[in-house]
């Protein structure tokens, strides 16, 4: 029993933040081709409309080297000395968790402050890369491993 007397509306919480299969299926392909080890968080509602569909090649490519699941506690995940770096979406909590765990990000913004959020960590402050809409796996992979090296973003 809650304290609160009034109804709660849980619908603000629901996820408006979602990509297309395709755009999926390009993200896992970058990830797999960059042959390094990951955690990737695939909420059930990521996907526009339908359920996330991973490809099984996908899968066994990955196998032993790539960890999948529906949730995390995020900042504590942030806050790993293995974390190296972190695909968002410039999210505010997003950003500060990434800013205050020292890890740069990969960004993909959405919509409303997303992007201006986006442009300051890539190209004002340095810490993260940014990611075209139209998201190929060619760029994934590429992105991925100028992180790896620590090319493009302080660290």
């Amino acid at each position: 029993m809650g304290s609160n007397l009034w109804k709660e509306d849980t619908s603000c919480l629901e996820c408006i933040t979602v990509m297309t299969n395709e755009q999926l299926v390009e993200f896992a392909w970058g990830l797999a081709d960059s042959n390094q080890d990951f955690l990737w968080i695939i909420r059930p509602d990521l996907v526009k409309g339908e359920s996330a569909v991973l490809p099984e090649e996908f899968l066994r490519e990955v196998e032993g080297r790539g960890l999948l699941a529906s949730w995390c506690p995020q900042e504590k995940v942030l806050g790993h000395p293995a974390v190296v770096g972190f695909l968002t979406h410039s999210g505010w909590n997003s950003t500060l968790e990434s800013i205050s765990g020292g890890v740069p990000m990969m960004c993909w913004a959405f919509f409303a402050e997303q992007q201006t959020k986006c442009r300051y960590s890539c190209a004002e402050w340095g810490i993260g890369m940014e990611i075209e809409s139209d998201v190929r796996r060619e760029e994934v992979r590429s992105l991925i491993a100028e992180l790896m090296e620590g090319r493009r973003v302080r660290r």
